[in-house]
C-alpha cells in the first residue's frame, strides 16, 4: 500500500521559521525498516502549498494510507488536510501532540479520522500499516492506535468501551533509525537565527524529568531517555557530509541534562572535523562550566534558557524548580563561556499582575540575554495547567493574537487580573521594551554579516508591535 505523510499547510502566508517534520520523518524511516514500505511525505508547510494545491497532490500521489501530523495550536489545518485526504485515500490518520493529548476526543473534532496514533509513533504506525495491508479493521488492540471504539480518560470524554494498550517507551534510541531526510525538502528549512545556512533540526534525547505545570509530555513522558554521544554525533556528520547542513537546532526537552553525554558529543564533533552551528535549550540549574567551554568549542551558537518569570512565586506556581539566583548564574556562566543566550518568558501567570510583570520584562534586560521570547501562559491539553484552568474557570479559547500567529486559536488563561486586553498590552510592552533598545539594536547591526541578515533584522523590528508569538526568529 502507498503511504503519504503529510505536514500540513500554513494558515499564514509568511513564515519565518521553517522546520523539518521530525515526527514523520522518524516514522517514514520506521517505515521503510519495516519490511520496505513506499512512503513518501508530503511537506506541504515548507512548500508553501494551498489547500487547493494539497488536493491536487493526493490525486497525484493516489495513496492508500495518509498520516498527518498536527499541534493544538494549528489543528485546524491538519482537520481541514484531513477532510481533503479523505476524498482521496482509503484510510486517514492522525498523529502528533493532539492526538496524544486528547486521544478519543479527536474523533468528536474530526469525524473522517480512522485512527489516531498517540505516543511515540516508530512502532505503532507501523504495526498499524501491516493490520490494514492485511484487511484487518480490529485495530483497538495495538499499542498505541486508539479508534473510535478506543477507551478515553474521564476528563476527556468520548467513548469508552475498550482499554487502550500502552505502548511502551522506546528505552534503546541508538536502535531507532535515523529520520528519513532524503525524504524531505532540505533546501526548504530556515530560521533567520543562522542567517541563509541549511537549517536541520535533531532530537538526541526524549523525555523530561522536570514538572512544569505547562509542559505536555504525552509523547516523550516524563523519563529522561537519552541517545549515545556517538549515535548523535553518527547522525551530525550525516547531515553535514551527506545533506549539506551547515546549522542545526536541538528540539529536545532538556538537551543538557547530563553534562557528560553533552561533553561527549561536542568532542566526538571536534574530532571529526564536523563544521556546524548549533542551538539547543536547557535549564538554569544546570549550566555546568565545563560543558558551556566544549558546547563553545563545538560551535553552539546560542543556548535558550526557561526563564519564564523574575519572580520566586511565579517560578513556584510553574513548578520550575529553580530560583532566580541560579538563573542569573546560568547567564552570567554562559555569556563568559563566548554563547549567545535566549531568554523564555511566561507572561500573564495567575499569581503575578501586570506591574510585576512588567519587572520581569527587566529582568530579560539585566541578565543581559541576547535575545528574549516572550508568550502568553496556554493551558494546552495534557498538562497539569490545563486541568487547573478547567476546574477554576480560566480556560478560554481565543482568535490569535497577530498576524504572524500559527493557526486561528489560542487557549489562555482569563482571570479577574489577566484579560485577553491585558495579555496583549503586556506582550506587546514586553518586545517594545527589550528589542526597541537604541543600545540593542545597535549590537544587532553590529554582528550583522551580510545584506540578507540586515535585511531580516530590519523586517523582524517593523514587526514587533503586533507580535504575541514566538520572537525566536529576531537576530
Amino acid at each position: 500500500m502507498k503511504i503519504l505523510l503529510i505536514n500540513p499547510p500554513p494558515f499564514a502566508a509568511r513564515q519565518d521559521i521553517i522546520a523539518p517534520p521530525l515526527g514523520l520523518a522518524y516514522v517514514a524511516s520506521a517505515c521503510e525498516a519495516f519490511g520496505g514500505r513506499q512512503v513518501q511525505i508530503l511537506d506541504a508547510f515548507a512548500l508553501g502549498l494551498s489547500f487547493n494545491d494539497l488536493e491536487r497532490e493526493l490525486i497525484k500521489s493516489k495513496p492508500d494510507i495518509v498520516g498527518v501530523t498536527g499541534m493544538t495550536p494549528i489543528i485546524e489545518s491538519a482537520f481541514r488536510t484531513i477532510q481533503i485526504a479523505r476524498r482521496h485515500s482509503q484510510y486517514v490518520i492522525l498523529g502528533g501532540a493532539h492526538a496524544s493529548a486528547l486521544l478519543g476526543k479527536v474523533f468528536e473534532e474530526c469525524p473522517d479520522l480512522d485512527a489516531l496514533i498517540a505516543g511515540e509513533a516508530e512502532k505503532s504506525f507501523p504495526s498499524l500499516i501491516q493490520a490494514m495491508e492485511h484487511g484487518k479493521d480490529d485495530w483497538a488492540g495495538i499499542p498505541g492506535v486508539i479508534t473510535r471504539e478506543s477507551e478515553s480518560p474521564k476528563d476527556l470524554g468520548g467513548p469508552k468501551n475498550l482499554h487502550v494498550p500502552e505502548r511502551p517507551v522506546i528505552k534503546d534510541l541508538d536502535a531507532v533509525p535515523f529520520p528519513a531526510w532524503h525524504l524531505l525538502p532540505l533546501n526548504l528549512y530556515r530560521h533567520p537565527l543562522f542567517g541563509g545556512k541549511a537549517v536541520a533540526t535533531m532530537i538526541s534525547s526524549r523525555g523530561c524529568p522536570y514538572q512544569c505545570i505547562f509542559c505536555d509530555k504525552s509523547i516523550a513522558g516524563r523519563t529522561w531517555r537519552p541517545r549515545s554521544a556517538q549515535n548523535v554525533v553518527d547522525e551530525i556528520e550525516e547531515l553535514v557530509n551527506r545533506f549539506g547542513i551547515s546549522a542545526l537546532t536541538f528540539y529536545d526537552d532538556l538537551f543538557t541534562l547530563d553534562p557528560k553525554r553533552v561533553i561527549e558529543i561536542c568532542q566526538g564533533i571536534i574530532e571529526r572535523g564536523i563544521k556546524v552551528q548549533w542551538k539547543c535549550d536547557a535549564r538554569v540549574n544546570l549550566a555546568d562550566n565545563d560543558m558551556l567551554v566544549w558546547m563553545k568549542r563545538a560551535g553552539c551558537r546560542i543556548i535558550a534558557y526557561g526563564v519564564e518569570t523574575a519572580h520566586q512565586k511565579g517560578l513556584d506556581y510553574l513548578k520550575k524548580g529553580v530560583t532566580r539566583e541560579q538563573i542569573e548564574d546560568a547567564f552570567r556562566r554562559t555569556r563568559k563561556a563566548g554563547i549567545q543566550t535566549m531568554a523564555y518568558f511566561i507572561l500573564g501567570i495567575p499569581v503575578e499582575t501586570f506591574e510585576e510583570e512588567l519587572l520581569s520584562i527587566r529582568f530579560a534586560r539585566e541578565i543581559e540575554a541576547d535575545y528574549a521570547q516572550f508568550s502568553t501562559l496556554s493551558p494546552f491539553p495534557a498538562t497539569a495547567l490545563y486541568q487547573e484552568a478547567l476546574d477554576r474557570g480560566w480556560y478560554q479559547e481565543r482568535p490569535a493574537f497577530g498576524p504572524l500567529e500559527q493557526g486561528t486559536r489560542r487557549p489562555l488563561i482569563i482571570t479577574e487580573e489577566w484579560t485577553e486586553l491585558k495579555l496583549k498590552k503586556i506582550v506587546d510592552r514586553a518586545y517594545r521594551d527589550f528589542y526597541y533598545r537604541p543600545g540593542y539594536i545597535l549590537k544587532r547591526l553590529l554582528r550583522v554579516r551580510s545584506l540578507r541578515e540586515l535585511a531580516m533584522n530590519i523586517s523582524a523590528m517593523k514587526s514587533l508591535p503586533s507580535i504575541s508569538r514566538k520572537a525566536d526568529f529576531l537576530l
